[in-house]
């Protein structure tokens, strides 16, 4: 299912089926030679949204690197990655002093308590907000405070309930400091399956 479906079910549609194939294309690009898209990984119609929201100026924190982290570097003022996998930290490592970025700050933090610590931040400084890792509900519970008015959310893997216990809940009761909040379900860069994203704005 996860090649047409997300984990609800949700057809990706008949207009996303060619992105299919660029997904497909990546992944075997991927595990025969290890050329990763330089792309987040995570749906393509998020990547669209998100690549014209970012701005040079932006404060981000991402709790789980990857790719994205250097894509992000590209488009904002600076990135807090906090990343638990060793290697993913070493690859990431090497990538930012190969490529000369200075413009983020990479953490390596294998506790999930210590990922979700949002103490050194003030609140309502953060222009974006992604979390594609580490106790993602804690992350959200957390970190929300931390974004500022007309701030961003972005949560992947929504369509996975055990990443996300209680996180509808929280976000229903929040309701009130959200401008929208937007689903993307669709292909992902480098990986031939269908995920579904959410992207929060705050008031």
């Amino acid at each position: 299912m996860k090649r047409f479906y997300d984990n609800y079910g949700n057809f990706v549609g008949f207009s996303r089926l060619p992105m299919g194939a660029v997904s497909f294309y990546q992944a075997l690009q991927r595990k025969s030679f290890g050329r990763y898209p330089a792309l987040p990984w995570i749906p393509f119609r998020a990547i669209s949204v998100l690549s014209k929201l970012c701005r040079k100026d932006w404060k981000v924190v991402e709790i789980g690197g990857g790719m994205s982290t250097l894509w992000l570097s590209e488009r904002c003022g600076h990135v807090t990655t906090i990343e638990a996998s060793e290697a993913w930290y070493q690859k990431l490592s090497e990538l930012l002093s190969e490529r000369k970025i200075t413009n983020v700050h990479l953490r390596y933090e294998p506790r999930g308590d210590r990922m979700c610590d949002f103490a050194g931040i003030d609140n309502a400084v953060l222009d974006l907000l992604v979390i594609d890792g580490g106790p993602r509900e804690s992350c959200l519970a957390r970190g929300f405070s931390k974004v500022r008015s007309s701030g961003w959310v972005y949560l992947d893997n929504w369509d996975v309930p055990a990443f996300w216990t209680g996180s509808s809940e929280f976000l229903a009761a929040k309701s009130g400091e959200l401008a929208s909040s937007t689903r993307f379900t669709d292909y992902v860069p480098g990986s031939f399956c269908v995920n579904t994203g959410l992207l929060l704005q705050k008031r």
